[in-house]
């Protein structure tokens, strides 16, 4: 019976490990396949780019499209990396006496919490510095199409020969030309109104995050540190006394001498008498 014991103790200890490990297994597949996924993703940009059929909104509605997706492909990678983080942090917790536990615990959960919020906002960090970045560029894309129509419309107005085909060529080029590249314009005006919104958002996320670390970051008082004080209090407390009868003990004793230095002249007086 204690051989049957000892081998299903045995036997149970590493299931856990194994399921912690096939689990990190997982999602470290996981990882990989989004990686595979954000490869295709800028392979695809490349593609578009060089895709001399396409014109130049086309292409840049795609690449937009597609810098958009590899971003949430990067937003689920670091997700997972931080879950894997915080799973590890868990799995390494030391076991605790049973006297201690509920101390211990109330501290390691803390930490492990301000862990979290920190590997949260990390990933929210990072999140945001590629919005924004993103957002510049597209910002950055603007200027030059706002400088074309200027240039190309001045080219056109300006008509020092009295050319009777410049103001129609004008006329064409703002209902064609200049009307595609306006719209352009509007669609990435558009995007960045979208990311600075979802930058507004993290931002937020950020306040909240920090609001609820500080809120857990206060520590209540655990009953072996009050038994402490206690303890130290009434040690006090006794010394204190003990001081007190000391000092009456020794107003006591000298109280005691004047009597005892005035028996001789009580009995001198008697042999008088």
């Amino acid at each position: 019976m204690s051989s049957v014991t000892s081998t299903s103790s045995q036997s149970s200890m590493p299931v856990s490990s194994t399921s912690h490990q096939v689990k990190s297994n997982s999602r470290d597949k996981e990882i990989q396949s989004l990686i595979k996924q954000k490869s295709n993703l800028n392979e695809q940009i490349e593609a578009v780019r060089s895709n001399e059929n396409l014109d130049k909104k086309l292409k840049q509605e795609r690449v937009q499209a597609l810098k958009a997706s590899i971003q949430e492909v990067d937003a689920q990678i670091a997700q997972i990396k931080a879950e894997q983080m915080q799973e590890k942090l868990e799995s390494s917790k030391p076991k605790q006496t049973e006297a201690k536990k509920a101390e211990s615990d109330t501290y390691t959960d803390i930490n492990a919490e301000s862990m979290h919020a920190l590997i949260k906002n990390s990933t929210t960090y990072d999140r945001m510095g590629k919005l924004v970045n993103l957002s510049k560029q597209l910002e950055g894309e603007i200027k030059p199409i706002q400088s074309e129509i200027k240039m190309e419309r001045d080219r056109l107005a300006n008509n020092p020969t009295n050319d009777i085909g410049r103001p129609l060529m004008l006329e064409n080029a703002e209902r064609i030309i200049f009307q595609a590249k306006r719209e352009e314009i509007l669609d990435m005006k558009s995007t960045i109104r979208r990311i600075d919104s979802k930058i507004g958002d993290l931002v937020t996320e950020l306040k909240d995050n920090s609001k609820a670390a500080a809120k857990d970051s206060i520590i209540p008082s655990s009953p072996s540190r009050t038994e402490d004080t206690e303890e130290t209090n009434e040690t006090n407390k006794s010394t204190k006394s003990g001081d007190k009868s000391s000092t009456v003990e020794a107003a006591g004793s000298g109280g005691a001498g004047p009597v005892t230095g005035s028996a001789p002249a009580s009995a001198s007086l008697d042999i008088w008498v």
